[in-house]
């Protein structure tokens, strides 16, 4: 069952019914399931355990985002803090943006020499100025 549902994913998704497309579809859809039951050891084993796991994942997403709506609406303050990244390289820089973006209240908005540009929200106008809480330690 689980098969057909990934398979009718893929075709839909790919929207395209010839004939490599179905055997690239039924590889993927195998290797797919060969890697789930490697990383998740059957613990998920139907299409409604998939769709509820799913289902999970969105809502916590939506529990982030509206735990995050009282910064936007009561007073608070927004500054520009640059982060310096000398000797990275352009995907070290890429990983760190975006796991800055995923930090509530900070977004990466561009990367100019060395420095990332950051934009943050706080409560206080010295906290929203300071490189405090924007990223700490090593990626790599």
């Amino acid at each position: 069952m689980l098969s057909i549902f990934l398979f009718l994913i893929w075709m839909i998704m790919m929207n395209d019914f010839s004939d490599f497309s179905i055997i690239m579809g039924i590889i993927f859809v195998l290797f797919t399931e060969y890697i789930t039951n490697i990383f998740f050891d059957k613990k998920i084993k139907g299409t409604v355990e998939i769709f509820i796991s799913s289902l999970g994942t969105i809502l916590n997403m939506y529990k982030s985002t509206i735990t995050f709506l009282p910064l936007i609406f009561k007073k608070n303050h927004s500054g520009l803090v640059s982060y310096k990244v000398k000797n990275k390289s352009k995907s070290q820089k890429v990983a760190i943006s975006n796991s800055i973006t995923l930090t509530p209240g900070t977004l990466f908005v561009d990367e100019f020499d060395d420095y990332l540009l950051i934009h943050k929200i706080a409560s206080s106008e010295e906290e929203a100025h300071s490189k405090k809480d924007v990223w700490e330690g090593e990626l790599f």
